[in-house]
């Protein structure tokens, strides 16, 4: 276990002290709160409580009548601990906050920086600097996950001329822990500060009223590879909401990128449904397109919100009946909904004027991104074109709108998207807010609405969506099993991304289909199904096979080679990854593949298990060449192990291999197989 530990100290208005064995990260009050814009960050007389586990500072703000409530809780006994923040106006006047984080830290200067830029299509950027320049990290559109992602990673140590080289080794990763605008400033120098985002931000504090601002999450590990383990095993630990049918990682199909929601029907689904059953597949799920007005044409966007209406050109024997036709294919049933938007055209715009987000005063989103919300109205620009759950009656149509989908359809999967960027929110002030804090009451609203849905209907698999990956969040990962990673899936795409999520998410936590078949034209994601390689079909299923496990694909219609690797595959997945996928980490063994034939062209990836079993993926892109040797971490040097190429073995019924752990770490692990072969699943497990 990572010797880092928190402890407070009351001289100087109460800091707090980072550290990782015996050398201190940082030395410094532990927050930063501005009223009207006035920077506080100490205590009056605080009083400190409890010990690395969970440990607390709180009084009063000097120079402020507000009383600070501070608090870092270690997560799973992990080098994890999630910092909070609750402010109370203990005055006899209103007090305007306009900034509340709850991390602070000076880390000094000798540090390197590690973020990620995000977009569709273009998730998990990377963004590399150092400390001796100012970062800032950020959303302003309005979901966590769209312009930047929500995680800083600082690292020193190592030899050569990098920052912090010569410095004794450390790592901290910084994750705020809220899916919509957030920040971390890193200043030269090395002083940051994380928490919701300020821009736009103020909430209006009555006497005795209380506000909580989004917590933090810090992890401290001595690289960024031990602090990502460490976050993973607390996130599946005691973050990640579970049950045992979420932990039966069931296998999806999606009817979205081949069919759409222009050759979508209730036959489309039944066959698809009955094919998915023969492969072994054990959820079909129904995506956009069967609700709204009953037109074979109409577009989905636009009537988002009407989702007591089924668009019966499509789906002529209703809801009830799609169900049912699912689960005598020998299914179950799942839904897709974007239960917060609301199309610039759809009825319920019209019928719950209460519940819509509108920004006052017609402000426009902030230029710095591209914004993405469909279905905007030109004539009404004060219009955002989602329903506001600050408000009670936003909170009401969601709950009861997703709640009747799953009784009416049997559903027990929910693909929740959100294709809009809410900006810096509602700014009504007859909605249970006020005109600066809209969208934190949106999400807050949004949480409790998860929560009601997982307590109505315990048995569901709840999967967030957000223009494929927008909106990842430890704020959300509280109230969703997992998370879609992105819109694209093509191989190359989907591995970059996966190698900046593990970051964040452990394997639990995360889906992604196999490459699809696009019915649109996105160029990136084309390829020839008709003469595509079993090889290459297998790779793009494998890539997908390291977490949540899912295909978009037109079933009946694949050939039967492809049809029967499938098949394979799901079985594969279904006997003996997912022990990996629900208790595993992720762990990368080469550096990131990139977009565009960047980066590494022949990356391999592990899971490790707690038992200590290890699954090694390797794979080969274009421009790349089939690796010498594999080197699988973690393993003990005096053990021996069995090694089987699962696929292989599946496919081919190759023999088992022995080696010692000692020679698998320093000579590495050839993969075997013919030319053509250009991924592998390598099972590593000490021999009983």
């Amino acid at each position: 276990m990572t010797d880092a530990t928190l402890r407070a100290r009351p001289d100087d208005g109460g800091r707090l002290i980072v550290a990782l064995a015996d050398t201190i990260l940082s030395d410094a009050p532990p927050l930063l709160v501005e009223v009207d814009r006035r920077p506080v960050d100490h205590w009056v007389a605080p009083r400190i409580a409890g010990d690395a586990e969970h440990l607390t500072i709180d009084g009063a703000l000097e120079g402020t009548t507000l009383h600070a409530a501070w608090s870092a809780r270690r997560i799973a006994g992990q080098p994890v601990w999630e910092f909070a923040l609750t402010l109370r106006n203990d005055g006899e006047h209103p007090v305007t906050i306009t900034r509340m984080d709850p991390l602070a830290l000076d880390a000094g200067p000798a540090w390197r920086t590690h973020g990620f830029h995000s977009a569709w299509g273009d998730e998990f950027r990377p963004l590399h600097g150092h400390a001796g320049h100012h970062l800032v990290l950020e959303s302003r559109s309005g979901r966590s996950s769209h312009g930047q992602i929500p995680w800083l990673g600082l690292e020193r140590g190592g030899s050569g001329t990098q920052p912090g080289a010569g410095e004794p080794p450390a790592a901290l990763t910084i994750a705020p822990a809220y899916s919509g605008n957030w920040h971390i400033h890193a200043m030269a120098g090395g002083h940051i500060t994380a928490g919701i985002s300020p821009w736009q931000f103020f909430v209006e504090l009555a006497p005795g009223e209380t506000v909580t601002a989004p917590s933090v999450v810090l992890t401290i590990a001595e690289t960024l590879d031990a602090a990502s383990v460490a976050l993973q095993r607390a996130v599946a630990a005691d973050w990640l909401p579970r049950t045992p049918f979420t932990d039966g990682l069931p296998v999806e199909w999606n009817h979205w990128w081949p069919y759409e929601d222009q050759e979508v029907d209730e036959r489309v689904i039944a066959e698809n449904a009955r094919v998915a059953h023969e492969v072994g597949i054990e959820i079909a799920t129904v995506d956009a397109g069967w609700f709204g007005a009953a037109d074979p044409t109409s577009y989905w966007q636009e009537q988002r919100g009407d989702w007591a209406s089924v668009n019966t050109a499509r789906f002529p024997s209703g809801l009830a009946a799609l169900g049912q036709s699912i689960r005598d294919a020998g299914v179950l049933p799942g839904m897709w909904i974007e239960a917060e938007a609301v199309g610039a055209h759809s009825l319920l715009r019209a019928a719950r004027p209460d519940a819509m987000a509108h920004s006052v005063e017609g402000r426009r989103a902030d230029p710095s991104y591209r914004v993405q919300t469909e279905s905007l109205d030109p004539d009404d620009p004060t219009f955002l074109g989602y329903v506001c759950l600050g408000s009670p009656a936003g909170r009401d149509h969601v709950l009861e709108s997703m709640s009747t989908l799953i009784t009416t359809t049997g559903a027990r999967w929910i693909k929740l998207d959100f294709n809009i960027d809410p900006d810096a929110g509602c700014t009504r002030t007859d909605h249970g807010h006020g005109a600066g804090d809209g969208l934190l009451r949106h999400y807050e609203g949004l949480y409790a609405v998860l929560d009601a849905v997982r307590e109505r209907h315990p048995d569901l698999l709840l999967e967030s969506c957000s223009s494929g990956g927008l909106r990842i969040d430890l704020g959300l990962a509280r109230h969703v099993h997992g998370f879609f990673l992105s819109d694209p899936d093509y191989t190359e795409h989907h591995l970059q991304v996966l190698w900046g999520v593990r970051h964040l998410l452990p394997p639990i936590g995360i889906l992604h289909w196999s490459w699809s078949q696009w019915r649109g034209d996105y160029p990136p994601s084309r390829l020839e199904w008709a003469t595509l390689s079993a090889d290459d079909f297998d790779t793009t299923l494998r890539a997908a096979m390291l977490h949540r496990f899912g295909v978009s694909l037109r079933l009946p219609e694949l050939r039967p080679a492809l049809l029967e690797r499938l098949r394979v595959h799901v079985d594969l997945f279904q006997r003996e990854l997912e022990p990996f996928v629900r208790d595993g980490v992720l762990q990368p063994l080469t550096e990131s593949p990139e977009r565009g034939g960047f980066g590494q062209r022949a990356p391999s990836i592990q899971l490790s298990h707690p038992d200590g079993r290890v699954l090694v993926a390797a794979f080969v892109l274009e421009g790349g060449a089939r690796p010498t040797a594999l080197r699988p971490r973690g393993l003990e040097p005096d053990t021996t192990y069995t090694v089987t190429d699962l696929a292989d073995s599946v496919l081919r019924n190759h023999d088992v291999r022995r080696t010692s752990g000692i020679e698998l770490l320093e000579e590495g692990l050839v993969p075997l197989g013919d030319d053509g072969v250009t991924s592998w699943l390598l099972l590593i497990a000490p021999a009983s």
